[in-house]
């Protein structure tokens, strides 16, 4: 059995990340699977199968998505349009996720959730990274979760411990 550090555990877990525990009128544990009114996303993956999925399961939550299959789609968006989450998929190489966090960072105002492989450890420059073997629903758990956290930060995103059972995400 291998090591994982993630673990899961309801949204509400984070609450004590939120300032009273309320964000756009909705408690946690009422809106925890609601996303914030007009929150848009960035998702990009090489896979486009994947994308598809993503794409579906955000789409399904209320998001409004935007799913790319290269970093040149990616970055001409970003230049173009205005996001509240970037999604990074693990289909990319390691080397060009994290090119891509870089690249992006310096053009984009929203917080990167980057998912990573079974076993991939390494550094990154992303604010969130997320074990992408979990559950599907848990990653949207997780996006709705960072888009709280910004939505109470009065829409700018500061880099935050987002854990799950106690441990950083």
């Amino acid at each position: 059995m291998r090591k994982t550090t993630f673990e899961i555990v309801p949204l509400a877990d984070i609450a004590p990340l939120i300032a009273n525990a309320q964000v756009l009128g909705e408690s946690l544990d009422a809106g925890a699977k609601q996303a914030p009114k007009h929150a848009r996303i960035l998702s990009v993956s090489y896979d486009p199968s994947l994308a598809a999925t993503r794409q579906m399961l955000f789409a399904s939550a209320g998001f409004q998505v935007s799913s790319v299959l290269t970093v040149k789609e990616a970055m001409r968006l970003c230049a173009t349009e205005s996001f509240d989450l970037i999604v990074i998929g693990h289909s990319m190489p390691l080397e060009h996720r994290q090119s891509l966090v870089r690249e992006l960072r310096h053009r984009c105002g929203a917080p990167i959730l980057m998912l990573s492989r079974p076993g991939e450890h390494g550094s990154t420059d992303a604010d969130y990274t997320f074990d992408s073997t979990l559950n599907p629903a848990l990653l949207l758990e997780t996006a709705t979760g960072i888009l709280k956290l910004k939505a109470a930060a009065g829409g700018q995103h500061e880099l935050k411990s987002l854990t799950t059972n106690g441990k950083q995400m």
